[in-house]
């Protein structure tokens, strides 16, 4: 499965970014992030999943992945639950941003 792109402007807490259905199981491998615009820019977000979009979901790990890059980014590949089932939504929550960045860009790898 290619990676899934995720491009979210003006990035706050709260925000929330549905990125796909899981057509059958699918594995977090790796997660690449880079920010945008800003002075000192900070996003922190975490990767859920679940059948219902709008419940809270199960967290891919522990902590919320942060980025504070907005030159080489920063790559993530240890996840605590990187299984998604099959028919489950996969979605990206905001958790907290500050400094004012333009972009968040975060590239998803699944097997």
């Amino acid at each position: 499965m290619p990676p899934q792109l995720a491009l979210l402007a003006s990035p706050q807490a709260n925000d929330r970014r549905i990125l796909l259905r899981a057509p059958q199981v699918l594995t977090i491998s790796r997660v690449d992030a880079v920010l945008s615009g800003g002075t000192s820019p900070s996003v922190s977000f975490s990767l859920r999943h679940g059948a219902d979009v709008s419940a809270t979901g199960t967290a891919a790990t522990t902590d919320p992945i942060t980025v504070t890059s907005t030159t080489t980014g920063s790559a993530s590949t240890s996840f605590q639950v990187p299984e998604i089932p099959a028919g489950h939504w996969l979605w990206l929550q905001i958790t907290t941003a500050s400094g004012s960045p333009a972009v968040l860009t975060v590239s998803i790898a699944m097997q």
